[in-house]
């Protein structure tokens, strides 16, 4: 019997993630997972490959308003509306092979966020109507997402992350491979072939297995960066085209926006 046993959504792409008892979920995740982005002065998109620091910054949904602020430097924090910027101006910027029009965040939200990473950056907004569409490699028509990388959700299993701590001297947890959707139960990497599912009464479409970089080498608390897990992992999670762990997925086409829930039974 499998069940969701994690959700989390990541507002801004490579900053620090939320733990929800349940989400609502659509054509492009889970809402505002991953709706904002970090950019540099050409709108290039920046992660936690480059600034590790990033996983330091928290963010909070509150009163209507994303509201960041950093882990270890006390309670100073700056705020975006949830909505969008009100104000905001139309800014070209690229994540991948990507360019998409996104909408610029308040000065006082760059100038801060600058500070805390030690880097000139911005902080953008993608309208839903501006979403990426899928890859032709992999997408079918009408599915998109907003910042993630390739694809709208990515869901692991408890059994898998097991599975490769059984191999480690130190384990590692979960958060290092930043899922939406955790389930418990199964065998390891079953999830690997899942090509449809179901949460709940929701039906869901598995794409592909997710690639690995050296971001899950990075303790989420501390941003110290580590040379496990990925080696491990590449010892015998690996083939000509990456190294794997985690399914990338997305709301089957057609299926109404819906709710998942802590609990709910992962079925076929």
């Amino acid at each position: 019997m499998k069940q969701i046993s994690g959700i989390y959504i990541y507002p801004v792409k490579s900053l620090g993630g939320i733990a929800l008892e349940e989400a609502s979920i659509g054509l492009h995740g889970l809402t505002y997972d991953r709706q904002w982005m970090v950019v540099d002065l050409k709108g290039m998109f920046i992660t936690q490959r480059k600034v590790p620091q990033m996983a330091l910054i928290e963010p909070a949904l509150q009163a209507g308003q994303l509201v960041l602020k950093h882990r270890h430097r006390g309670e100073e924090s700056v705020s975006t509306p949830l909505s969008g910027p009100t104000e905001g101006t139309p800014v070209a910027v690229q994540v991948w092979n990507d360019e998409v029009t996104a909408v610029a965040c308040a000065d006082a939200v760059n100038e801060w966020l600058s500070d805390q990473l030690g880097t000139f950056c911005r902080l953008v907004y993608l309208p839903a109507q501006n979403a990426r569409p899928l890859s032709e490699a992999y997408g079918q028509s009408g599915e998109a997402t907003l910042f993630s990388d390739s694809c709208p959700l990515l869901i692991t299993g408890e059994e898998s992350l097991q599975d490769l701590n059984s191999h480690l001297a130190e384990p590692v947890p979960m958060s290092r491979f930043r899922p939406n959707l955790v389930f418990s139960g199964g065998t390891a990497f079953e999830e690997d072939n899942w090509q449809s599912f179901r949460i709940g009464q929701i039906p869901f479409r598995g794409i592909r297995k997710c690639t690995r970089c050296k971001v899950i080498n990075i303790d989420q608390t501390t941003a110290a960066v580590n040379r496990e897990p990925l080696e491990m992992l590449a010892q015998y999670r690996r083939d000509a085209k990456g190294i794997y762990f985690g399914l990338h997925a997305s709301l089957a086409l057609g299926q109404s926006p819906g709710k998942v829930s802590m609990g709910d039974f992962v079925g076929f």
